[in-house]
C-alpha cells in the first residue's frame, strides 16, 4: 500500500530520471502543492494522494481507503490542481497535475471523470511501486 509520501518519492525520481528538477517535494506533515518540478519547457505542480494513510498511529495505516475516501481525496486533488491553473492565468509553462496510487478504485474514478479533467489540462500521474504512468 502506498502513502502519499511514497507517491512523492516515487514520482520525484521518476521525475528526476525524466530530467526534471525537482523545486519541492512535502511530505503529509506539510502544506502546500506537494510536488513542483521544472525543466526547460515545463513547471509541474502535482499534487499527490495516496491509498493508505501514512500515519502508522491511526486506525487507517495501512488499510486500504474506502470508495467515500478516494472521492474525497481525488476531488481535493483536483481542487488544488484547478486553482494553479487559475493562479497561473494561462501561462503555457505551468503544467498542472494530480499524481494517484495506481489501483482499481482510484482507476474507476478517475476514468468516470477522465474527458472533463483532460479538458482542464489535468495531467494524472499513475503511481506504482514499479513506476508511473502518466496520462495527458
Amino acid at each position: 500500500m502506498l502513502t502519499e509520501n511514497d507517491v512523492i518519492s516515487i514520482l520525484s525520481t521518476y521525475l528526476t530520471n525524466q530530467g526534471y528538477l525537482i523545486v519541492k517535494a512535502l511530505n503529509t506533515g506539510e502544506r502546500g502543492i506537494d510536488l513542483i518540478a521544472e525543466n526547460f519547457e515545463h513547471c509541474l505542480y502535482i499534487e499527490a494522494k495516496g491509498e493508505t494513510s501514512s500515519k502508522d498511529h491511526t486506525a487507517r495505516y495501512g488499510a486500504p481507503f474506502n470508495g467515500n475516501q478516494i472521492k474525497s481525496h481525488v476531488s481535493r486533488a483536483l481542487l488544488a490542481a484547478m486553482l494553479v491553473l487559475d493562479e497561473a492565468d494561462g501561462d503555457p509553462k505551468v503544467i498542472a497535475g494530480i499524481a494517484l496510487p495506481d489501483n482499481p478504485g482510484h482507476r474507476s474514478l478517475a476514468n468516470r471523470i477522465l474527458r472533463p479533467v483532460k479538458s482542464l489540462g489535468i495531467r494524472i500521474f499513475w503511481v506504482s511501486q514499479t513506476g508511473v504512468e502518466v496520462q495527458d
